[in-house]
């Protein structure tokens, strides 16, 4: 992508020097930032899924309902977000709007307990996630390393949900389950600052056409298709990681720490990719990623034992941070002018969505051995798809 850098900027900003750290501008380090923030829900989605199944009494099927329409909602958010940017809206003024709708969401939700009020209350906030995220995944697309740029965010996402998972599930039984909620809006207050910055990375993607449509009509939607079941399988076992421990007669330390420790394995995944990414071809990180994903869904399906299953959830969260940039890398080489980047967040959203409802289901029908099957075929299906769409990137264009 490096050789396309010059028409993803504004007019004058090639002559500034913003890079400051590892290669990256200041305003693409925002952007890493204010995603994670935008997915600081998300990154702890177990513990959430946990408070609303116990703390709130929904059960695991409308705990994952909840969870479902939160993430609906980033992915309408996302689609919303990219239509107003390219028509009406700057980013800085969509970025501020969209971590104003999450924050008053997040509030509103510290007061609520009802199932349907609650549901609509988190709708709102994913449409205001979903808003942000949306523009700080356009950022990271048009940085000058894209790759580095998604696996430092994923690296954020994993130190996010170390410290959560970690800390959050005894902090609920001391102080209760709303402040949760506060301190996801506190996380967010950034935005308000860190707009502008993003901005100066904002273009016109209408001009951006360099490649044909013949290219982009079927090859573009199956690229971005495989991210969606990527994300569906992935989020349906995430999302109930800390139920099957719970199910386990593990005990709540025991679960804290097992939930810290898989999102510190995310996070070193992601920091794995982001520094040594480069002496791997990317068919090799697809294979090693896939593989570490099904060793890690097979031994939760068998794991009585409370280290057996701290082993399985940091494997499976590893996975998800090594993996995923590699997929992200495929789409950047399809598709350089981006197109398909700003869409990112609409299929990664709606995976999300579509995961954890089915995940509550299928837990609720055929215990974690079914949930886990799930989780497994889905990603064998996006990494088959992912490998061939390299094999075709590769083949002489006729």
């Amino acid at each position: 992508m490096s050789t396309h850098r010059a028409q993803f900027l504004p007019e004058g900003l090639e002559t500034v020097p913003t890079v400051c750290w590892l290669g990256l501008a200041r305003p693409v380090w925002g952007a890493i930032y204010l995603g994670v923030a935008a997915a600081t829900l998300p990154a702890i989605l177990p513990v959430v899924v946990g408070v609303m199944t116990e703390r709130l009494a929904f059960g695991p099927v409308r705990a994952g309902y909840v969870a479902a329409i939160n993430m609906g909602g980033v992915a309408i958010g996302s689609v919303i977000a990219t239509y107003l940017a390219a028509r009406y809206w700057s980013w800085g003024r969509l970025i501020r709007s969209g971590a104003s709708v999450m924050i008053c969401a997040n509030a509103l939700t510290m007061m609520s307990t009802d199932f349907g009020t609650l549901a609509v209350l988190r709708l709102m906030a994913g449409l205001g996630e979903g808003q942000v995220a949306a523009l700080c995944y356009a950022a990271m697309g048009r940085s000058k390393k894209p790759s580095k740029a998604v696996a430092l965010y994923l690296a954020g996402q994993g130190l996010v949900g170390a410290v959560g998972m970690g800390v959050i599930p005894i902090l609920i039984v001391s102080v209760g389950w709303p402040w949760l909620f506060l301190g996801i809006s506190i996380v967010a207050l950034p935005a308000f600052w860190l707009a502008p910055s993003i901005q100066s990375l904002s273009v016109d993607t209408a001009s951006d056409k360099n490649v044909s449509g013949a290219w982009m009509s079927w090859l573009g939607v199956y690229a971005l298709g495989g991210v969606f079941v990527y994300f569906a399988g992935m989020s349906a076992v995430w999302a109930f990681v800390e139920r099957m421990g719970h199910a386990k007669a593990f005990s709540l330390p025991h679960l804290s720490i097992a939930l810290s420790a898989s999102a510190v394995a995310n996070m070193c995944g992601a920091l794995l990719v982001a520094f040594y990414a480069h002496r791997l071809r990317v068919a090799t990180g697809l294979m090693l990623g896939v593989l570490a994903v099904l060793a890690g869904l097979s031994a939760l399906m068998i794991s009585n034992d409370w280290k057996l299953y701290v082993a399985a959830a940091s494997l499976f969260f590893f996975a998800w941070g090594f993996y995923y940039p590699f997929q992200f890398k495929v789409l950047a080489d399809l598709n350089r002018g981006a197109e398909m980047t700003t869409l990112l967040p609409l299929m990664t959203g709606g995976g999300l969505a579509i995961g954890p409802a089915v995940g509550g289901l299928l837990l609720s029908t055929g215990g974690t051995a079914l949930l886990c099957s799930f989780g497994i075929a889905c990603v064998v299906a996006s990494t088959l798809g992912s490998l061939h769409l390299l094999s075709r990137a590769r083949a002489p264009q006729k």
